[in-house]
């Protein structure tokens, strides 16, 4: 494993489209530079493999009196447990850290026997709330897509057109950045995720949308918007990255139209499967669960359930990597969100 090279920074998207696991936004040269903003220092990697080159995008932090950590968003994106364990037998690369967290897109049913062999071990939480997801296939017909809805969803995506709600594709601006982060506000509470301060979201949809890798929707009734969705898209993939709705006419379905408007622009712009993103874990399914609510909403879309491994740690020091684990990661949250007033991840 080693450092990319200038040029392949330059073209670092275009290495990670082609990773065996398949495209990931978080690891596109844009999220690097976007973290560099908040706290994180990206480092391009590539693993030299037997089969297939990976391209990861690490975020390096340095933590006072422990050292390095080393974190990969969603990442590595490989297509196995070996070839995971194959890219963090080079360690050399990683210098003063003393933990590698990782989590990569690899199905919970496949077990986590190589992981735990290799000395990973489950991170006591994950880092991203996405686990558990809902994924979309766009490549049927458009008849068929919406034939495989649920009869309700179908419904209230029709009701909603009938009532007159229009979806728009709108530029993103500081007038539409008010907008969203408005609708997400009034979501938060009742959709049980949390909201980081209006400029992280302001800095991250600007600069996706720059790199032509993220998009707003709006759906209105008159000039009334009633629900937003921040879509993120790499390579044959796009994921619903950020939504809110206001409780106003919500009796108009507005959302579901949305979503339906939403994916059909995606299959024009040739992408084949649509990341719903964060619902619950299949073995907490249960109407108490604060997700519970996201999860009846996308389930209209596909009842299917896809879950992912979630977040390991690699410790390369176990005496740094127990201190971390005793105090330093909550005093890192608690310092984070006292001095920054954001989320230390």
């Amino acid at each position: 494993m080693r450092l990319a090279t200038t040029a392949e920074i330059v073209g670092w998207d275009d290495l990670a489209v082609a990773n065996p696991g398949g495209p990931q936004i978080l690891q596109t040269r844009g999220w690097g530079e976007f973290k560099a903003r908040w706290g994180w220092e990206p480092r391009y990697v590539i693993h030299e493999g037997p089969d297939a080159d990976i391209a990861v995008l690490f975020l390096r932090r340095r933590i006072r009196g422990l050292g390095e950590l080393w974190y990969a968003p969603k990442g590595p994106a490989v297509g196995a447990q070996r070839q995971l364990v194959d890219v963090l037998q080079g360690r050399g690369i990683f210098g003063n850290a003393f933990a590698i967290k990782v989590e990569p897109e690899l199905a919970a049913a496949d077990g986590d026997a190589d992981l735990r062999a290799a000395g990973l071990r489950k991170a006591a939480r994950d880092v991203q709330i996405t686990r558990a997801t809902i994924l979309v296939d766009l490549r049927p017909s458009e008849d068929d897509l919406l034939a495989s809805f649920k009869s309700k969803c179908r419904y209230n995506i029709r009701l909603a057109a009938r009532k007159g709600v229009v979806v728009r594709h709108v530029e993103v601006d500081s007038d539409t950045v008010d907008v969203m982060f408005r609708l997400m506000s009034a979501t938060q509470s009742r959709a049980g995720f949390t909201l980081r301060q209006r400029g992280y979201y302001d800095d991250y949809w600007r600069l996706q949308n720059a790199c032509g890798q993220g998009d707003f929707f709006f759906a209105f009734k008159g000039d009334e918007v009633l629900a937003g969705v921040f879509v993120t898209r790499f390579g044959n993939r796009a994921w619903y990255k950020d939504g809110g709705s206001t409780k106003r006419h919500s009796e108009l379905m507005a959302p579901h139209l949305l979503q339906w408007e939403v994916m059909r622009w995606l299959r024009g712009e040739g992408i084949e499967t649509y990341d719903l993103v964060a619902v619950p874990r299949p073995s907490e399914l249960d109407e108490a669960h604060p997700m519970w609510g996201l999860y009846r909403f996308k389930s209209g879309f596909n009842e299917e359930i896809t879950e992912y491994t979630g977040t390991w740690d690699l410790a390369l020091s176990e005496r740094r990597y127990g201190l971390w684990l005793r105090a330093g990661e909550r005093v890192a949250h608690q310092w984070s969100y006292h001095v920054h007033h954001d989320m230390f991840y």
